[in-house]
């Protein structure tokens, strides 16, 4: 029993370590093995935590279209105001390490500002119903402009009660749907 336990504990980090390996080079010679796959760099989009009025939000959801086309990456656009206690919340939410990161890595995130929603409102309405959604409210949209996820339910317009994993959560909940099989 003690030499199986042994030989397990010497065998087992071995055969967990060869699952995270590739070994490259195919030419005669040296064979090196690589921890991962390389991936391409992404560089970090800007995080925005405010709502400008004067912002043009039609034209920055184009250009965030275009990069999210150019690049892979979703679109998130945020409705909401400076007034709003939530919307607050969310932005300091939002520069916490993990949300940034997978903000700035991950997504391209536009920031509409409704004013006291008579501002922006029809660009909203395109996909939530913020009278029913309260604010701040999102959707996510695919790099092609069809609708990967929306806050329609209103699951952050009480943003005061997410802690910065649940939204952080959320933004990775966003990246890897569930399949539907």
């Amino acid at each position: 029993m003690r030499s199986l336990r042994a030989l397990l504990l010497g065998v087992l980090p071995l055969a967990l370590l060869a699952a995270c390996v590739q070994v490259s080079g195919r030419q005669p010679g040296p064979h090196y093995a690589t921890p991962f796959v390389a991936l391409p760099s992404v560089s970090p989009a800007p995080v925005p935590t405010g709502y400008n009025p004067a912002a043009d939000a039609t034209a920055e959801l184009a250009a965030a279209q275009a990069a999210s086309r150019r690049d892979g990456r979703p679109v998130i656009v945020e409705f909401g105001a400076d007034w709003c206690a939530d919307c607050q919340v969310l932005a300091q939410r939002s520069l916490s390490a993990g949300a940034w990161l997978i903000l700035s890595r991950d997504y391209h995130l536009v920031t509409v500002d409704i004013g006291h929603y008579d501002h922006n409102t029809a660009l909203a309405a395109r996909w939530i119903n913020l009278q029913k959604s309260g604010i701040p409210a999102m959707v996510v949209l695919n790099p092609n402009g069809s609708v990967r996820a929306t806050t329609q339910d209103g699951s952050f317009a009480n943003a005061r009660t997410l802690s910065s994993d649940d939204v952080a959560n959320r933004l990775v909940d966003w990246l890897y749907p569930a399949s539907r099989s």
